[in-house]
């Protein structure tokens, strides 16, 4: 928004809705504490993630969760999805799809001595993310509560067409209290 007087870009809230693939235990947990539990190192960097709301995230969310049971961190048929809207200052928001910051990403992990040697599944990627971010922030006086980025969809989601549509997009709330939480639903099968 911008202040007719002085056209001056003053700061707004932007409202973003995200969706978030769970167990109903941890759903729950949430609920009751009102506190979501951010990953370690994640697949981009630390945060809770959610997948922008749009006709796929529920099925995205859900393959997460399925993704989850999979690997042995969560029971089979007990799944949740949590709707939520993430109200962030715009000056807190990064869209890291922007050109400008895919550069510089891109700049920044060349400069990295190891990283053809980066390994996924050990989070390496996303301590690289958490330190472009932490270095963005230092050099630009600025913090970032919340990105938006794409990220591959969970392994064995068959629904998402990625050919046609590139990556989905997801939110990456790296402060908890931007979260405010919508509804809740059980997945079914």
């Amino acid at each position: 928004m911008t202040d007719v007087i002085t056209n001056i870009e003053t700061a707004a809230i932007l409202t973003l809705k995200g969706v978030h693939g769970t167990s109903r235990t941890a759903a729950q947990e949430i609920v009751q504490h009102q506190i979501f539990q951010k990953t370690g190192k994640g697949r981009v960097g630390t945060g809770v993630y959610f997948w922008r709301e749009n006709i796929y995230a529920k099925e995205l969310a859900s393959c997460w969760y399925e993704y989850r049971v999979r690997k042995g961190y969560f029971k089979p048929n007990e799944g949740a999805v949590i709707y939520a809207d993430i109200a962030v200052n715009k000056n807190d928001f990064l869209d890291l799809e922007k050109p400008l910051y895919k550069d510089a990403l891109g700049i920044f992990a060349m400069q990295q001595p190891s990283l053809e040697h980066l390994d996924d599944d050990a989070g390496d990627m996303g301590a690289l993310y958490n330190v472009f971010i932490e270095r963005l922030e230092k050099n630009f006086n600025l913090k970032c509560r919340v990105f938006q980025i794409r990220i591959p969809s969970p392994p064995k989601c068959q629904t998402y067409p990625t050919s046609l549509l590139g990556n989905p997009l997801a939110y990456v709330v790296r402060d908890e209290t931007c979260i405010h939480l919508d509804k809740i639903e059980e997945i079914r099968k």
